[in-house]
């Protein structure tokens, strides 16, 4: 079962806590800058990744872009109207964008602007006429710019720059810019100059540029210092923290500038200064014009004219050194504070810093709005350092930007405030009571919060007061006016056409408002019988107090208790109602007057009387109801009642089956028992099913006018059963049905079957009395002398408990039973002892003693295990060798546990009664020792049988010491011990030889695998490990071992000016090349022409031409006459380069050259008779046309005789192809049912449903482990939070909710989320699916309706694409798995459509006969042999191993139409006792081959733990030696281009095979490391490794 309580925890974190499902922030690199509109949009610059990114107002990304390269973005600015993004580069160039669609990419490129620093102020500025434009300040060095730019309108034509705007002498200084603003007609920045010589004059200065688009340059600029910095304060390590401009501010005016500045070396550490405006520029008009009024500027000999404001007459820059500033506004003592920023919202200045200590990162909120001290009132943690602060005018959040992450900071939270009392009392100044609308906000969200005492801010009093409610309960059935009073008076004045009211509410339901009447100006009257009458609950706890029309929202308000007795409809309802409301217990109903009734009850709560003393009930207990015989059912009650004239008691049952109640009469005892009178042929159980659990209850009524349920304590439920229903054979197994249950069943013997007492005169119920046992089987039969074998065995009435059998004895040896496997009745497990008697193999009774005293007998068989051979003999320290041990009843008893080589430890394979296979372990020495089987307890040893671990192998040399890249050359190393292993394999850099080394005790001959992903054509640096795989031996011991890659040998043309030539009396074919001296040309390099073989001739071979020498009945064509018939044709020329590099660098006309007879007397004869040669021409041309016109004729009535026999063997080979193919396709039922063993591969439940619930996880999911909870969360209050949430997704309105809103965040909750949501509650609910299948009614209903809504209907169940959709997926997976699993459990469905239907049935019908079951309620077994019955009629006839076409395939697009003779190779399998028939094909290619093999081999055995295909080899074994068979190698059939796949035909293995166990050890192991399986034919030997 999968843990609920993890996937709970799991849903709750994705839902509630974490946003797991939701749409993440994006994660920056290193965000430099952040500009925000007042809609809400962000823009975001990733110097780290050289991105922009806009995100909407919850920070999901919207889009991104690449920023052109060469620089990464300082500054970040939107322009007035925000239609433009403004970013600038540290390459000096700055770039503007579309701001709502960046993906348009830069709309303009400003190059140069920049002077290529990573100190920037950027300032946007509007244009008079209509525009936008920017400000630019920078500096380098000694180069300082400020520009002006224009982008749209007529600030197209606005681009004025400054040019260097001062000379600085050596680097005096080093001018940092930090921002800027537009004020009136100037723009404004803030700069910090850094003092580097004694010259300079360090200081934080504001620049003012004159906004005049008509000039070119910029001419003008003013700069003033701030004096609140002393000059030895500034240092490199100072740094501008920000730069925020007010609109108001008291002590500063109209407009005041506030600057954050921090100097670690000097105290105060961090100062917040403000200035006014105007103060600055009042100093700037009147500055004074001498260049020396600039000391930390190097003098200069021209003089300056002093502009007159913005009116410029000369070119140049007036510094102001005099005050322009106040003193500090906050001091800090720490210079951890790392952004500022200051800006008025809603009459109020605030101010926001940034900053970090040991705990953290903050940013603190101050009002600044009066004189200091500052007011703090508001602190956010942030997730890292904060680097830049900002906000934008319309906005409510203020974004931080740190180096990862853009956080949004609320500017305030009034509505944590949740009453009058601690929202007046915060010291928010932006918070208030806003006493009509009962919360706590801002002045402008709270409506007419001008007028007096409707928005309360700092002083508690103004609060509205409490309200005295008189009386303090209210019965409806003895109505009277409620007074209310209100201590102080109405809490605030009344506006035009409001009035007051007088507001009844129940819990957060919408307040009633009920009629009032104002006595005085503090009390008021109510009649609220009306509304607690629509109410209609028992009793009601409700507020009631004052409001205003103008919302009708309560305020002073005071609890009243209401009593509606009418309300209660049982008698626990009426009397939980304080004593007010009684219960009339005949007429069943509840009232406040008890004389309008008879029998009437009540209660006195003052006595400590509850309605559980009172009222009729029904107890809950235990009950259990046999179906199959006529039992009342005793139900336990309290104060039931006798019956009136004219009613009646019911009991009524409602059973899953049954849509209906079951009502049926009883039988009134006494007020404390019942008797239900049920009856045999009114309840009955589904077949195959013993019981079943029934909910059950107690009705009064009088035939249908009333009808009242006894109220239940607690969940009445009741089990029905049935003895006859329990799968049982024997006494004891019946009398074990009762143990803890109380059913009551006994063991009949006239009918042997377990029945309840009613149904048998003569039934067994107790021990004593069943039947002696009878065993009928023990398994295994044979086991070991010595002992320690377990057991199994079965028989008939083996007792009700293990403790029922006293003892088992095997002629003197005891068999001590075990408490595990015991199931009543039927079977029990034992573990034989030592038995040390007689002689071998001992067949010795079995005896078993019950406790009745009965006593019942088997056999067992001792036998004593030997082993006669191991093989191989010996193998190395490293292990890994395959070992053979033979011998005799090796598999007997519980089988091998266990073998031991010289003392170390050989992991087991496989076992047979007459060999173990077994891997060797690792050994640290060598020498011989005995082979050492542990079998149960036995311990085998034949000193004559032993082990040798050997030396390890050892190579010290290769030749040659160079591979190629595409490998298949041969690598010949040499050492010792080298044929010590089984196999080995030659591995280069990570790729190892497609088949094994040919070994030697000094020699390895191994082909080179290829080095590299494609080997052809590449090229390696030299230097590659390699090393080579022994069994489980280690390579050789230091460093890496390289050999060097060269280039691959390749050929690219043939000479073109002659095919052929003649060197000296020797012909030979020119082949141009590269590299071609790379390998051992002689045994590497083949040459083939036309399919014949072309020898190289060494002598002439250069690296880069090769030359062979062709078949001497080859020439070049001859021009001149010749007694010899020439036939002419093209041959490809290949030239093959080991076995794995092939080339065909193009083709030569082959000439072929035979002596032709010409009769020399004919050819004189024709010279001498001239005259006479003239005629017999004639005559003969004559002839001629004669024979041709008969010729033509003959030929035409050939052509239709031909064409009619042909068709006439067209339509006989149909016949005989229709004829074949029936024959074929005829399968025994045997073929189709035959599955062994019923060995069917499977996945229990929890695999299955993980595999299908989440098909991506691993073992580690969530839900599979226990809750873990974080550090530092208290566990029981999380458990408490799991709980109630558990509660929440139980009621289905909320779920519903939870579910439709997940699925409206359509760009936010992915298809993915869905999938997980809809999984998560499956395995939450698993324990309820009533429950999920109402949910999942409840959104299918919905999406159905949605989808024909939209006309789109087509679209359903198309895709996983809604949580509704994945639910019932997931529903369908839990409800149908016990259907198809069968009786055998299967989840690997087969889906078959089209022709498979017609032998589908014939399955299923063949196997309801045979097996007796209802296919209808089980189709894995039916399904799974169609699929294996499908697949063996599919492997009958031959198939394409290209196209996948079949000769018997069912669908009409793969059948293979092409004629082939096919034979059939039969043979068997050998697979230890079992022999297995097996059919090969010769047509079977050699991967077939294998697949067929392995499939007789693994039968049944799910493919993940089968070897593929690829794992293992085919040998083909001859007098002559071995060779491996693939499906490509240097024999393959050739025909130009085209290659023919290898199969059992090419090889000539058309024969009867005999195939051996997998672990036969005349067959060598495979190079896979594969165990080695062999096929014998009749002459070579094929085998399988």
């Amino acid at each position: 079962m999968l843990s609920w309580r993890a996937s709970l925890f799991y849903l709750y974190t994705c839902i509630v806590v974490s946003s797991l499902c939701d749409a993440q922030s994006p994660t920056f690199t290193r965000a430099t800058d952040v500009a925000v509109s007042s809609s809400g949009q962000v823009f975001v610059g990733d110097s780290g990744n050289g991105m922009l990114y806009r995100l909407d107002s919850s920070l999901v990304q919207q889009e991104s872009v690449a920023l052109p390269s060469g620089g990464s973005i300082l500054r970040l600015a939107l322009t007035p109207d925000e239609s433009r993004l403004v970013a600038c580069l540290s390459n000096g160039n700055c770039i503007a964008y579309d701001a709502n669609n960046l993906a348009k990419g830069p709309l303009r490129v400003f190059q140069g602007v920049l002077s290529s620093s990573d100190s920037v102020a950027l300032v946007s500025a509007p244009v008079s006429g209509g525009g936008n434009s920017f400000y630019v300040g920078s500096s380098n060095g000694t180069v300082n710019l400020i520009g002006q730019y224009g982008l749209d309108g007529t600030a197209g034509s606005v681009s004025r720059t400054s040019g260097n705007l001062f000379s600085v002498t050596a680097s005096s200084f080093t001018r940092r810019w930090f921002g800027g603003f537009v004020a009136g007609s100037y723009t404004y920045f803030v700069v910090l100059d850094v003092s580097t010589s004694a010259i300079s004059r360090p200081g934080v200065r504001v620049l003012r540029v004159c906004d005049n688009s008509n000039e070119t340059t910029v001419a003008a600029m003013y700069e003033a210092e701030i004096n609140c910095f002393s000059s030895n304060a500034v240092d490199p390590s100072s740094m501008l923290l920000g730069a925020s401009l007010l609109e108001s501010f008291p002590s500063g005016g109209t407009s005041t500038l506030v600057i954050g500045f921090s100097t670690p070396n000097v105290s105060p550490f961090s100062r917040v200064c403000t200035v006014g405006l105007s103060s600055i520029d009042s100093f700037m008009n009147s500055a004074s014009c001498s260049p020396t009024s600039l000391p930390w500027r190097a003098a200069t000999t021209s003089s300056l004219t002093c502009p007159n404001r913005c009116t410029i007459s000369s070119p140049g820059a007036i510094g102001i050194p005099s005050d322009a500033g106040n003193a500090a506004y906050l001091s800090f003592s720490s210079d951890t504070y790392t952004s500022t920023l200051a800006f008025n919202y809603e009459s109020l200045a605030l101010l926001f810093i940034a900053y970090t200590d040991n705990t953290g990162t903050f940013i603190q909120e101050y009002n600044i709005t009066t004189t200091p001290p500052a007011v703090s009132f508001a602190t956010w943690p942030m997730p890292g350092p904060v680097t830049r602060l900002t906000w934008t005018s319309g906005q409510n959040y203020v974004y931080a930007i740190t180096s990862t992450s853009v956080v949004k900071v609320p500017i305030e939270q009034c509505s944590s405030f949740t009453d009058c009392l601690s929202c007046a009392a915060s010291v928010n100044p932006l918070c208030g009571w806003c006493t009509v609308e009962q919360k706590c906000s801002r002045r402008s969200q709270c409506q007419n919060s001008t007028v007096s005492s409707r928005w309360v801010q700092g002083s508690t009093s103004q609060c509205p007061s409490n309200t005295i409610v008189t009386p303090t309960t209210f019965t409806l059935e003895r109505p009277t006016n409620i007074t209310l009073t209100i201590s102080s008076g109405l809490p605030f004045p009344l506006t035009g056409g409001e009035s007051f009211l007088c507001l009844l509410s129940a819990g957060n339901g919408v307040p009633i408002s009920v009629p009032c009447s104002q006595v005085n100006q503090t009390t008021f009257t109510s009649n609220i019988t009306g509304a607690i009458s629509q109410l209609n609950t028992p009793k009601l706890v409700v507020n009631i107090g004052f409001g205003s029309s103008f919302l009708n929202i309560p305020f002073a308000t005071s609890r009243l208790t209401t009593y509606n007795c009418a309300a209660a409809t049982s008698c626990s309802s009426c009397l939980q109602t304080d004593g007010v409301c009684g219960w009339c217990n005949v007429e069943k109903r509840c009232t406040a007057l008890n004389s309008s009734c008879s029998n009437f009850i009540s209660v006195t709560p003052a006595g400590g009387q509850t309605y559980l003393d009172v009222c009729p009930s029904l107890l809950n207990g235990s009950y259990l109801l046999p179906v199959a015989v006529n039992r009342p059912l005793v139900l336990n009650t309290k104060n039931l009642p006798p019956l009136a004239p004219g009613y009646l008691y019911l009991c009524s049952i409602q059973l899953s089956i049954i849509p209906t109640l079951l009502h049926v009469p009883a039988n009134y005892s006494n007020s404390t028992t019942i008797s239900c009178l049920y009856t045999a042929a009114q309840i009955s159980l589904p077949v195959g099913t013993s019981t079943m659990l029934a909910n059950i209850s107690l009705i009064w009524t009088n035939s249908g006018t009333v009808v009242y349920p006894i109220d239940p304590l607690g969940v009445i439920q009741v089990t029905l059963y049935s003895c006859s229903a329990f799968s049982v054979t024997s006494c004891t197994s019946c009398l074990a049905v009762n143990m803890g249950t109380g059913y009551g069943c006994g063991w009949c013997g006239g009918t042997s079957r377990c029945v309840e007492p009613e149904t048998c005169p003569s039934i067994t119920n107790q021990l004593l009395n069943c039947p002696s046992p009878v065993l009928r089987s023990v398994s295994p039969s044979s086991g070991p002398v010595g002992g320690g074998t377990r057991l199994t065995i079965t028989g008939t009435d083996l007792g009700v408990t293990v403790g029922d059998i006293v003892n088992v004895i095997m002629e003197g040896v005891n068999c001590s039973v075990q408490p595990d496997g015991f199931k009543p009745g039927a079977q029990f497990v034992c573990v034989t002892g030592n038995y040390s008697y007689g002689g071998m193999p001992q067949t010795v009774p079995i005896s078993v003693t019950m406790r009745s005293g009965s006593v019942a007998t088997a056999q067992y068989t001792y036998v004593r295990p030997s082993i006669s051979s191991v093989f191989p003999k010996s193998g190395p320290m490293a292990g890994g060798t395959n070992v053979t041990i033979e011998g005799m009843s090796l598999n007997v008893g519980n089988g091998v546990k266990r073998v031991l080589l010289n003392g170390a430890t050989c992991v087991i394979l496989q076992s047979s009664l007459t060999q173990v296979n077994c891997t060797s372990s690792a050994q640290n020495v060598t020498g011989v020792g005995v082979v050492t089987v542990y079998i149960d307890n036995e311990v085998t040893i034949n000193n004559a049988v032993t082990f040798e671990y050997t030396s390890n192998p050892n190579y010290t040399s290769v030749s040659p010491d160079e591979t190629i890249p595409a490998g298949g050359i041969i690598l010949t190393f040499t050492g010792t011990y080298l044929n010590v292993s089984q196999k080995a394999l030659l591995v280069i850099n990570g790729m190892a030889g497609t088949s094994p080394c040919i070994q030697t005790f000094t020699t390895l001959k191994c082909y080179a695998p290829p080095v590299g992903s494609n080997p052809i054509g590449s090229s390696l640096s030299p230097g590659v490990d390699y090393t080579i795989v022994m069994d489980g031996a280690p390579g050789p011991v230091g460093d890496p071992l390289k050999i060097a890659v060269v280039s691959n040998p390749s050929f690219t043309s043939i000479n073109p000016n002659d095919l052929i030539q003649t060197v000296g009396s020797v012909k030979i074919i020119r082949i141009n090349g590269m590299n071609i001296m790379n390998v051992d040309v002689l045994s590497e390099i083949r040459v083939t022409v036309g399919g014949e073989r072309c020898t190289v001739d060494l002598g002439t071979t250069t690296d880069t031409v090769l030359s062979c020498q062709p078949p001497h009945n080859l020439s070049t064509v001859s021009s001149t006459p010749s007694k010899k018939r020439q036939s002419s044709s093209r041959g490809n020329v290949v030239v093959s380069v080991g076995r794995l590099l092939s080339y065909t660098p193009g083709s030569i006309s082959l000439v072929t050259s035979t002596v032709a007879s010409f009769p020399i007397p004919a050819v004189a004869g024709g010279v001498a008779g001239g005259g006479v040669g003239l005629i017999l021409l004639l005559v003969l041309v004559v002839a001629i046309i004669v024979v041709v016109y008969r010729r033509d004729s003959v030929k035409k009535r050939q052509q239709v005789s031909a064409l009619m026999l042909q068709m006439e063997t067209l339509e006989t080979n149909m016949a005989e192809e229709c004829k074949r193919a029936f024959t074929e396709l005829q399968t025994e039922l045997q073929d189709v049912v035959n599955v062994r063993d019923k060995n069917y591969p499977y996945r229990d439940f929890r695999s299955f449903a993980m595999k299908f619930l989440f098909p991506t996880a691993e073992d580690d999911h969530p839900i599979l482990k226990p809750v873990q909870f974080p550090v530092g969360v208290d566990q029981s209050e999380a458990m408490k939070s799991l709980e109630w949430f558990g509660e929440l997704i139980q009621n289905k309105q909320v779920l519903l909710t939870v579910i439709h809103t997940l699925e409206n965040q359509r760009g936010r909750f992915n298809m993915q989320d869905r999938c997980n949501v809809a999984s998560l509650l499956i395995v939450a609910l698993q324990n309820d699916l009533h429950y999920v299948t109402e949910i999942l009614q409840a959104l299918l209903t919905g999406h159905v309706h949605a989808l024909v809504t939209k006309g789109n209907p087509r679209l359903l169940f198309r895709a996983t694409e809604t949580v509704a959709e994945k639910l019932l997926a997931n529903w369908l997976c839990f409800l149908l798995y016990p259907y198809v699993q069968a009786r055998y459990v299967i989840t690997a469905i087969v889906f078959l459509v089209g022709e498979a239907t017609t032998l589908y049935l014939i399955i299923l019908w063949h196997l309801r006969i045979t097996h007796g079951m209802d296919l209808l309620e089980h189709a894995g077994e039916p399904l799974f042999t169609l699929f294996r019955a499908i697949k063996s009629q599919l492997e009958k006839g031959p198939v394409d191993v290209i196209t996948g076409e079949a000769r018997n395939s069912l669908s009409e697009g793969k059948l293979l139409r092409q004629h082939l003779d096919v034979n059939v190779v039969e043979g068997v399998v050998e697979n230890g006792n079992e022999v297995i028939p097996i059919k090969l094909l010769d047509t079977d290619t050699i991967s077939q081959a294998k697949e067929k093999i392995l499939d007789v081999l693994y039968w049944n055995t799910p493919f993940s733990r089968r070897l593929k295909v690829s794992d293992v080899d085919l040998e083909l074994r001859r007098d002559t030696g071995t060779v491996l068979l693939y499906d490509y190698d240097s024999s393959n059939t050739r025909n130009g281009q085209w290659v023919k796949v290898n199969t059992l035909g090419h090889y000539k293995l058309g024969c009867v095979l005999r195939v051996w166990s997998p672990w036969d050890p005349s067959c060598v192991s495979g190079p896979h490391g594969a165990p080695a399986a062999c096929l014998v034919p009749m002459g070579p030997q094929l085998c399988v490794t």
